[in-house]
């Protein structure tokens, strides 16, 4: 099953987005991937959970924290309630102390991902645009142009669900 990756704002639902993306990820077979948090994250998830015959899971890269006896636990926030599959990571958020290249565990988001659909976000969502651009990976942003200053040119951008779908479905038609 075509896993597709929603990047977007920890803090911003982006509903009238996410909703509607989310719902049609799950009525049409697909696996979802977040980054497990709240914002868009827990939007699309919600969403994509509302479909009662879904076919596909939810999948959560959850950042941790280093815990003295046990190693690595989930950031408190995550995973959200709607993650189906959480997957523990040593690898933190990108956060601002975090060196320019430093590794986050959007490389996992990103490589994991058949197809990137990002949604506004901050400084996290253009870190996985660009790792999108740099490893070549099929991406497209969903919202509105000035939500999405110093996105990487060849990533298009459209405020429209139904262009979407079909950037989903022409790049994954080979996997479902």
């Amino acid at each position: 099953m075509p896993v597709v990756g929603v990047m977007g704002s920890g803090t911003v639902k982006w509903d009238h987005l996410a909703e509607p993306l989310g719902r049609w990820l799950a009525e049409n077979g697909y696996d979802l991937l977040t980054g497990a948090g709240q914002g868009t994250m827990l939007s699309v998830c919600r969403a994509f959970c509302s479909v009662a015959d879904r076919r596909g899971r939810t999948i959560g890269i959850v950042p941790t924290v280093s815990d003295g006896a046990v190693g690595y636990v989930p950031r408190s926030g995550y995973p959200n309630q709607y993650v189906d599959l959480p997957i523990i990571t040593p690898l933190p958020r990108l956060e601002a102390g975090i060196a320019p290249g430093g590794i986050s565990r959007n490389y996992v988001n990103i490589l994991t991902s058949d197809v990137i659909v990002a949604l506004p976000g901050g400084a996290g969502t253009l870190d996985e645009l660009r790792l999108a651009a740099r490893f070549a990976k099929k991406a497209i942003c969903f919202g509105s142009p000035k939500d999405f200053r110093d996105t990487p040119e060849q990533i298009e951008i459209t405020e429209n669900l139904d262009i979407v779908c079909a950037f989903i479905s022409q790049h994954t038609s080979s996997r479902v």
